[in-house]
């Protein structure tokens, strides 16, 4: 409690960013049938995000991207994710086709970086993680109760703390709004699936001295299947030159021992045989290596045909937000909002294969060949009895917002507020297989029965034959349980400390305490393989304070037409891991009134997460390319001389650690603004970026790991293989702060806008960076190696050249806007060796466009648009086995129709 009165008497000021931007309207163009709708009020000096100081222009010594609401309309977006397609610089989660049974939530990464390295701010105040990973769903922010979204392109932990490594989104939400506006929509897929609705209202008012905006929404869009797509039809690429990526488990059972003659010889249950009783009703199970023909039959299961690309889900958001001039000096705010999302996504069918060792025993009740048996099968019953495997999740969120600012005198501003927000989010996986029931079913069947909850499993019939009691016996239900919370109480004050020759030095200063509570429970059956206890750290307390300064050096002398220097630094004091101060120092120049050379360094840190933290073992999936699986096995000791069966999914368990420390990273911007006085409305920009990470939390790259441990060289005890096949059951590693990564480019920004003509308007505007460089270490002691132009498993795709554009057009009341979005091409290095190289990823250009036309007598507007006119899909990666291409760049949705109707009132 003394550290509660602490920060909030250290403090005082209006400017926790995003709010003081709420109220002080940056300048922006609007379409004529909003600008009624959206009080506007041009402020002397404003608050840009990356800062907290006032300053008297929008141009900051850092990168900042603004799209306001007219830019929000012209793309089409209906949600903060699809938004920020339109940024080169930013990489967000595609939730439309996130793959493999994905929640449904959308997540945003700057500069290749993953997405916790980016700090989400709402109103310029943090936002409560949505999952176990500390990411921000942005499916949970009202799209239509959106003002404005500022992405800082710096690192900014000085100003913001920790997360903002690669930088900050900061979205700003409608304040001054006066009337009642209605927003309808629908859209389908020219292939006739993944239909949309949206429904939104937002009514507010406004008298000068108070003002509430209150937003309700909904959003619904169903989900397909990922082989309902050209690009991911079915993971065996034979046909295409690439390997067979199924899961080596057939619909029916397939068996190792039935031939007395050949005990290693696989048969498989023929079609149309309802029950094995001899070896005729067998013939040879195929599941065919890398380079066999393509009519060579494949008996492994095309897993793409069960498991879901786009996700069923709905979204409610409510939003309300009030403010309130209490006296001439102090107003009052308060911010509430509430998300529900629901998703449900679809796994493949719980299977088992050889490498499993399941063993049908010689006395099972359905063996008829007297010898045990090895087996494997995909267990497709599971779809008939309504417990697939599943992701289906029900999150809620909560937030409230309350606080006070004013003004001292005509020269400070101060803020004191709080912020509390909760998440219970469930997360129903469906029943999945319990290998130890599996192999007691399996096996004696005297033993089996005496044995409560055991019912003797039937694999010897076709599809179908395993009965509901029998699976039921055999699965478990799976589920997750998370309930966290933020408490965050924050106060500053700033203003103008003194009068300089060259201007006035601004100051701000002020304190944050924020509580973080988290609990995550996961079903923990008594034989469940690897257990998973209740997870329930103790509550995180952060405790800091900040500063900042902005110092007017030069004004007006020969070839300094100004000169201003900003610094900040923070100081965090982290109850569960210690201390860290994170410096910022800021410049602009003007040599003359149309260019400005701007620069800044700073220092950046992001907390380990709870699930970082977390000491308990769990499980994923990715594809591994085993050495111990080629041609050249004979070549790496670790193969112990065998060939390895191919796995498609390569079991990796991974711990947390309590012990870890916080990543830490410099970031370091310089560039130039040119805003030529004789070319009005024309803005050039160049910067040129670079972060050094250090104690990257993570484990060593899988990828890295099975080499050394094929070779021999490490990692001897990480890496366990089946007897079997010798195919890999498990790659062993926990987090730990391992890694350094390396990465510089430039960012280059166009926009212009014609003077109004008879004909119009039209607003031009074209986005480019360049990625020069990303070096990353894959293990511990182990030099960076360079990524830049390529795609890999662990990183996704890192182009060199992204590139994305708009044309805007408006006369009267019709307004046409089209848009482009372009990936360079890269080396998959997930895939197969050709000719010793790997694979390329073609280029990926996407088209939209836009059409609305405004109704004034009615006040309405109606759009109609094309999100990818030319059907493009994305890049095929041979290698990636959950849906064949990149879902963190790209979306499989193809062209994509839509149509809106808004009405004000």
């Amino acid at each position: 409690m003394k550290k509660v009165v602490l920060a909030l008497l250290i403090s005082s000021s209006p400017i926790i960013v995003g709010n003081a931007l709420a109220q002080t309207s940056v300048p922006e163009a609007s379409s004529g049938e909003d600008s009624s709708q959206e009080v506007k009020a041009l402020p002397e000096t404003i608050i840009v995000t990356g800062s907290r100081l006032r300053q008297a222009e929008l141009i900051s010594a850092a990168p900042v991207t603004i799209l306001n609401r007219t830019d929000i309309d012209a793309t089409g977006a209906q949600s903060i994710g699809e938004l920020l397609r339109e940024l080169p610089v930013a990489s967000p989660s595609t939730s439309e086709s996130g793959g493999r049974g994905n929640d449904g939530s959308a997540t945003v990464a700057l500069r290749g970086l993953s997405a916790v390295n980016t700090l989400v701010l709402l109103n310029g105040r943090r936002i409560l993680s949505s999952n176990a990973g500390g990411t921000v769903d942005l499916n949970g922010i009202p799209f239509e109760a959106v003002k404005r979204v500022e992405v800082l392109q710096n690192g900014a932990s000085a100003i913001y703390g920790t997360d903002a490594v690669a930088g900050v989104v900061n979205i700003i939400m409608r304040r001054d709004f006066d009337g009642l506006m209605f927003k309808a929509g629908t859209g389908v897929s020219s292939r006739g699936d993944l239909p949309m609705i949206d429904l939104s209202a937002t009514f507010g008012q406004y008298n000068g001295r108070s003002g509430f905006v209150f937003n309700a929404s909904f959003r619904k869009s169903d989900g397909n299947r990922i082989a309902d797509r050209p690009v991911s039809l079915d993971p065996d690429w034979r046909n295409v030159g690439g390997r067979n990526f199924r899961d080596s488990a057939p619909l029916s059972t397939a068996f190792l021992g039935l031939d007395p003659t050949d005990p290693s010889r696989a048969l498989i249950i023929r079609d149309g045989v309802s029950r094995a009783d001899s070896l005729d009703d067998f013939r040879d199970y195929s599941f065919p290596a890398t380079g066999t023909p393509i009519s060579v039959g494949n008996d492994g299961v095309n897993y793409f045909e069960f498991e879901s690309s786009a996700s069923e889900i709905s979204t409610l958001n409510l939003w309300f937000s009030a403010h309130h001039q209490i006296t001439d000096d102090i107003k009052g705010f308060v911010e509430t909002s509430f998300n529900n999302r629901k998703s449900l996504g679809y796994f493949a069918p719980d299977y088992f294969i050889f490498s499993n060792n399941v063993i049908v025993s010689e006395n099972n009740d359905f063996n008829t060949f007297g010898v045990d048996l090895a087996s494997a099968r995909t267990l497709l019953e599971v779809e008939r009895n309504g417990t697939p495997r599943k992701k289906d999740v029900d999150s809620r969120l909560y937030r409230i917002v309350a606080g006070l600012e004013g003004e001292l005198g005509s020269d400070w501003n101060w803020e004191v507020s709080g912020n509390y927000q909760t998440l219970d989010l469930n997360n129903d996986g469906g029943r999945t297989l319990e290998r130890s029931r599996l192999q007691r079913a399996a096996g004696d069947s005297d033993i089996c029965r005496a044995t409560a909850g055991c019912l003797p499993i039937d694999l010897f019939g076709a599809t179908g034959s395993v009965t509901d009691g029998m699976i039921n016996s055999i699965t478990a239900d799976r589920f997750t349980r998370i309930n966290s919370s933020l408490l965050s109480l924050v106060g500053n004050i700033s203003g103008r400390l003194l009068t300089l020759p060259a201007g006035d030095l601004n100051v701000s200063v002020g304190s944050e305490y924020r509580e973080e509570d988290f609990s995550e429970v996961r079903d923990n059956a008594p034989d469940k393989r690897i257990p998973s206890p209740p997870f329930e750290p103790t509550t995180r307390k952060v405790s800091e304070i900040y500063a900042e300064v902005g110092i007017p050096i030069l004004r007006g002398v020969p070839l300094i037409y100004s000169l201003d220097i900003d610094a900040a630094v923070r100081y965090s004091d982290y109850n569960d891991f210690g201390t860290t101060t994170n410096p910022q120092a800021q410049i602009k120049w003007r040599p003359y009134s149309d260019l400005l050379f701007r620069g800044s360094w700073s220092s950046a840190f992001r907390a380990p997460n709870f699930t970082e933290a977390n000491t308990t073992q769990q499980r994923s999936f990715r594809p591994v390319n085993d050495p111990c699986a080629t041609a050249n096995f004979a070549n790496f000791p670790g193969c112990n001389n065998r060939i390895s069966e191919v796995n498609t999914s390569t079991p990796i368990v991974t711990g947390g650690n309590p012990d870890l420390k916080p990543e830490t990273a410099i970031s370091i911007t310089a560039g130039f603004v040119l805003t030529p006085e004789s070319i009005p409305n024309f803005t050039f920009t160049t910067d040129f970026y670079q972060i050094e990470k250090s104690d990257i939390i993570g484990v060593a790259d899988p990828e890295y790991i099975v080499e050394q441990n094929a070779s021999g060289l490490s990692y001897a005890a990480a890496v366990l293989r089946s007897p079997v096949n010798n195919s890999i059951t498990d790659i062993i590693s926990v987090r730990e702060n391992l890694l350094t990564l390396e990465l510089r480019g430039v960012d280059v920004g166009l926009e212009y806008t014609v003077p109004e003509q008879s004909w119009g308007k039209l607003n031009l505007r074209t986005d480019i960076t360049y990625l020069d460089s990303y070096k990353q270490s894959p293990a511990p002691d182990v030099a960076p190696e360079e990524r830049t132009g390529t795609y890999t498993t662990a990183i996704g795709t890192l182009a060199k050249w992204r590139s994305s554009g708009r044309a805007t057009w408006s006369l009267e009341q019709w307004m046409v806007s089209y848009g482009y979005r372009y990936v360079d091409g890269v080396v998959n290095e997930a895939s197969l060796l050709v000719n010793g190289e790997h694979l390329n990823a073609d280029s990926y250009v996407q088209h939209d466009i836009l059409a609305s036309y405004y109704l004034p007598d009615s006040d309405m507007k109606l759009t109609v648009g094309i999100e990818n006119v030319t059907d493009e899909m994305p890049p095929f990666l041979e290698g990636n086995y959950f849906n064949g291409f990149d879902n963190l760049s790209f979306s499989s949705r193809g062209r994509f129709f839509f149509g809106r109707i808004q009405v004000n009132f």
